[in-house]
């Protein structure tokens, strides 16, 4: 009889899991609910200085109407901006850290600065942009790999493997695109995202490793948009 997903114990995953920042995972599993949804897998999560989150959200913007988002189903519905709608305006944004799967767009970037946001911090470089942005520090390159994983595999879901999102990310981010396919797939429409990454987690850490000889250790803006 086959063991469930869920009952697997994967050392390395479970040590990583384990010591990863609770705000990041919640990103990670906001992206994970857009993913479920065929959306755009972004997630995003606010806390205070103490760790406690006030605030949460996921892209949103190819949802259907009428959901528990302010911005639903428009297209400024992106992760950070239904997080920050989340804030009630009484709230001091200054002592805030706004946590996010991808590195934020121009627009929620103005959005958190506007606001006051303390810190934003972000796990991956979003694959979309035109522009090359150096990996975080501080981040595992496996949630990098995961993170991207996510993005790209719901891209292709949405608009198929000829978008230019895919295409560019093919020269980019070649070894989370080697990752992609029907495999990738099925196993990513498991819940929860945990169960998802166990038949996923070797090739993972490869990529992770193949990933970083080809971008070598991120010395970029972890902290700042």
């Amino acid at each position: 009889m086959e063991r469930s997903a869920t009952l697997v114990f994967v050392p390395e995953l479970d040590a990583i899991w384990r010591e990863a920042d609770t705000a990041m995972l919640r990103c990670l599993e906001l992206a994970h609910e857009s993913f479920l949804s065929r959306g755009l897998p972004v997630g995003s999560v606010i806390g205070t200085g103490d760790g406690e989150e006030i605030g949460e959200g996921r892209n949103r913007v190819y949802d259907p109407s009428g959901g528990p988002d302010r911005l639903q189903r428009t297209s400024i519905a992106h992760a950070e901006m239904n997080a920050l709608a989340s804030v009630d305006t009484t709230t001091d944004s200054s002592s805030l850290t706004l946590w996010s799967s991808h590195r934020p767009c121009l627009m929620c970037a103005a959005a958190c600065e506007f606001t006051g946001v303390g810190s934003v911090v972000f796990i991956a470089p979003d694959p979309s942009d035109a522009a090359v942005v150096r990996d975080p520090d501080g981040i595992d390159p496996e949630w990098v790999v995961v993170v991207n994983l996510l993005f790209l595999s719901g891209v292709a879901a949405r608009s198929g493997p000829p978008s230019p999102t895919i295409a560019r990310a093919r020269w980019r981010e070649p070894e989370v695109v080697a990752l992609m396919g029907t495999d990738a797939d099925t196993a990513l429409r498991q819940q929860p995202l945990r169960a998802a990454l166990i038949p996923l987690w070797t090739g993972i850490t490869t990529a992770a490793q193949e990933r970083l000889n080809h971008h070598g250790r991120g010395v970029g803006p972890s902290r700042s948009v």
